[in-house]
């Protein structure tokens, strides 16, 4: 039976050795599924979810205060209406800098890039 000398050895053992350095150099970005739990829909009220209703018609005898009552009420309604307009833009540009947030943190720095921030600070750096 022949007996692996330490240069037979020698191969494998480097093998062994460098694939946990090499598959540290690979980085697989995970934001599709962190980015789908980041769901901006949830972030949408659900009273938003139904139409702002009508204010309620007037009958056909009201008086000119009664008219002028049904269309504050009115007023009223629609600024809710565009209220909600608001809302959901501001909703959509906070959820968009979120996500952005989220995909800066998972960027993968370099490997030097501890090394780099440890010799010289970024204060330093500028």
């Amino acid at each position: 039976m022949r007996s692996l000398t330490p240069r037979a050895l020698r191969t494998p053992l480097i093998l062994l050795c460098c694939a946990p350095l090499a598959s540290g150099c690979v980085s697989t970005r995970l934001t599709p599924p962190i980015l789908a739990a980041l769901d901006c829909a949830s972030l949408i009220p659900q009273s938003y979810r139904s139409p702002v209703p009508p204010a309620p018609l007037i009958s056909t005898n009201a008086t000119a205060g009664e008219a002028l009552i049904a269309l504050d009420a009115q007023t009223t309604q629609l600024d809710q209406a565009n209220g909600r307009t608001a809302d959901l833009i501001a909703i959509a540009d906070s959820c968009g800098q979120r996500q952005a947030a989220i995909l800066k943190a998972l960027d993968p720095s370099p490997w030097y890039d501890g090394l780099l921030h440890h010799f010289m600070p970024p204060s330093a750096a500028k």
